[in-house]
């Protein structure tokens, strides 16, 4: 066969990461710091735990107790380690880990114990408000911001994610 020079050369057609992944909501992004100030925080107590155990190894009873704590709060920076980086890399499930997150933030700020001293019944009524009215309706819309909204759905979008994991 002739070999036509004119004809063009094959170029590349799969879609690249840029070409094809929407911008990341607000939304996600708060929830990538909220999730890794929850790693913080959890880094932060299993290294004062740890300086505990040692400070008082000769008083320990109970090692496996201990241990038990120890792989427990370890785990719980784990899991917020690898949501964070699932939510930065758009895997689907990870917005229904922020959903679950936003509601057991909402069912804990409305049912915890109010251990809080108000100087007026004005200061508690506004308190009552931030916790029962505020506080749940800022998690809802963060909800829907962040898993029903039409930025969101194509942030999470199997196109996406898939994108994400070529090469």
């Amino acid at each position: 066969m002739d070999h036509n020079p004119y004809t063009p050369p094959q170029a590349n057609t799969e879609p690249t990461f840029q070409q094809d992944a929407a911008p990341r909501p607000i939304s996600v992004w708060l929830l990538i710091l909220l999730l890794l100030a929850f790693v913080l925080a959890f880094a932060v107590a299993v290294r004062r735990f740890a300086g505990e155990i040692f400070s008082h190894w000769a008083e320990i009873q109970n090692i496996g107790l201990v241990m038990v704590s120890l792989v427990w709060r370890l785990a719980l920076v784990a899991v917020f380690g690898a949501a964070a980086y699932a939510v930065y890399h758009r895997r689907p499930w990870s917005k229904w880990f922020g959903v679950a997150l936003f509601v057991l933030l909402a069912v804990v700020s409305i049912f915890r114990t109010d251990t809080t001293e108000y100087a007026s019944d004005a200061e508690r009524a506004g308190g009552q408000l931030g916790r029962f009215v505020l506080m749940p309706g800022l998690l809802i819309w963060w909800t829907y911001a962040l898993a029903f909204s039409k930025k969101a759905r194509r942030n999470f979008s199997k196109t996406s994610s898939e994108a994400v994991q070529q090469p």
